[in-house]
């Protein structure tokens, strides 16, 4: 088979129904396709530079690109199963690589009478499967259904640091980090308060992410399959309002570099604000008036990790994970995609809303073991 034949396929692949609503996958799985051919070497930081824009100089940061092939696998797989199960030639993506194989489809073979005692067990092993798909797909998962429901896009916004290339401390160009710049608008703005800077500093062309961006995505994701969905990643720093307000949004991340879900947060919690790394907490129905520092935490050992999800703009739903270091993130998002946790301790809680925000404190000794203790609630109401 030559190579205008393989393109052929892939072509067909992108046509049919299981991509037709999945255009991050549609152009990865043909980006691979052609660079496979090319011989060219596909690695993390080749894929994000030449089809995201962006350049990846460390593992963490490659997250979002290991989390599309591995749904643009779940894609070829769903396809294979359905629509191209008759196909001559089957694409795959071998786990822990990003080449494009291509092999022969073994289908269409002449039965003898233990095959078909076999294609009887098959077809029954089948419907078992199918009965268990159908009951995953009617499965009521609380406070993520909507996102599955409301007909509206999932993006996923990962809470990353604003980059400055400019003279480090040891006298060399590189990448710097201001807490007080957390986007190219603070960028500009300190630029006109500071003209003499111009020249010394520029954006830099990469943020910077901690682990929790691999594992919260890697636990949400985990949900969504379940449920046959899917969700496009963004950076918060590359964000604007507009990727918020047009979708469904789900924030993972830290509030020290200023993202914009902390100002949605405060609109949509009538009785707590996040301002500055404190968190004000006033119920005075409820005898609570309390302020927590977020960022003074050990993020070794333990710090205070914030879950809310309330109505988005337009329709649309928000589920923020905040917390300023790895394991909060972490705990949070493993426990809140826990299905039988929710269905149990966390819905007796909150009892019948979906809307709330909770405040944990987190415990893990060196990022390990993490524990969740429940300080404080907020049950919003429903509008």
């Amino acid at each position: 088979m030559d190579n205008k034949e393989k393109l052929e396929i892939i072509e067909n692949i992108i046509k049919s129904k299981t991509f037709n609503r999945a255009p991050s996958s549609c152009v990865l799985l043909k980006f691979l396709a052609e660079a496979t051919l090319a011989g060219r070497d596909l690695k993390e930081t080749t894929i994000g530079m030449e089809l995201y824009g962006k350049s990846y100089e460390d593992e963490k940061s490659a997250a979002h690109i290991r989390v599309n092939v591995y749904h643009l696998r779940k894609k070829l797989d769903k396809y294979y199963q359905e629509e191209g199960a008759d196909d001559a030639w089957k694409v795959q993506i071998k786990k822990g690589q990003y080449q494009v194989n291509y092999f022969k489809n073994q289908v269409g073979k002449t039965a003898s009478s233990l095959a078909i005692l076999g294609i009887g067990v098959a077809a029954f092993v089948l419907l078992l499967a199918v009965a268990f798909w159908l009951l995953s797909r009617k499965e009521n998962i609380p406070l993520w259904q909507v996102y599955f429901d409301n007909g509206k896009e999932t993006k996923l916004f990962i809470g990353d640091f604003f980059g400055i290339m400019g003279e480090t401390a040891t006298g060399a160009i590189g990448w710097n980090r201001d807490y007080n710049i957390n986007n190219l608008e603070d960028y500009y703005r300190y630029l006109e308060d500071n003209p003499e800077k111009k020249g010394m500093i520029n954006p830099a062309n990469y943020p910077y992410v901690t682990g929790m961006a691999a594992t919260g995505t890697m636990n949400i994701s985990r949900l969504f399959h379940r449920k046959d969905n899917d969700f496009n990643i963004l950076f918060s720093s590359q964000t604007s309002i507009k990727d918020i307000t047009e979708s469904n949004s789900i924030y993972i991340g830290p509030i020290k570099n200023g993202n914009p879900f902390i100002d949605f947060f405060n609109d949509a919690n009538p009785h707590i604000s996040i301002n500055r790394g404190m968190l004000d907490f006033r119920d005075p129905d409820r005898s609570i008036d309390t302020l927590i520092n977020l960022s003074v935490d050990d993020g070794q050992v333990y710090e205070h990790a914030v879950v809310s999800r309330y109505n988005g703009p337009n329709d649309t739903e928000q589920f923020v994970f905040f917390s300023d270091h790895d394991i909060g993130v972490k705990a949070t998002t493993e426990k809140f995609t826990d299905t039988e946790w929710l269905n149990n301790q966390f819905k007796n809680l909150i009892k019948d809303s979906e809307h709330f925000t909770a405040i944990f404190l987190v415990k893990g000794k060196e990022r390990t073991s993490m524990e969740l203790e429940l300080l404080l609630w907020d049950v919003l109401e429903e509008e």
